[in-house]
């Protein structure tokens, strides 16, 4: 949408990489091997950029966080049905990262 791409275009300047290795915080990176808009070398990407980053890639979740097969018409069929539930490894991940 037109309205949105002056938002969008100003956060190309920055490169993930870069900015998560200036992190001294508690980082996670959580990457699905079914996601089709974000691979697993970009996660990795940011994985090496800061070691210290707690790092999980969840089989067969996508990009909106559900369970997806890697073929393209699977992948896309999730994103018009609100009724599939996120993957629950994604949640547990995330409540064990917070708890700590």
């Amino acid at each position: 949408r037109k309205s949105v791409q002056p938002y969008l275009i100003s956060w190309f300047k920055y490169n993930p990489a870069v900015e998560i290795a200036k992190l001294k915080i508690p980082t996670l990176i959580i990457q699905g091997n079914s996601d089709i808009q974000v691979s697993v070398e970009n996660a990795e990407l940011l994985k090496a950029a800061n070691s210290n980053a707690e790092y999980h890639i969840i089989d067969r979740m996508n990009h909106i966080f559900k369970d997806s097969g890697p073929g393209m018409n699977e992948n896309l069929a999730t994103y018009y049905n609100s009724n599939l539930p996120v993957k629950p490894e994604l949640v547990k991940i995330i409540v064990d990262f917070i708890s700590k």
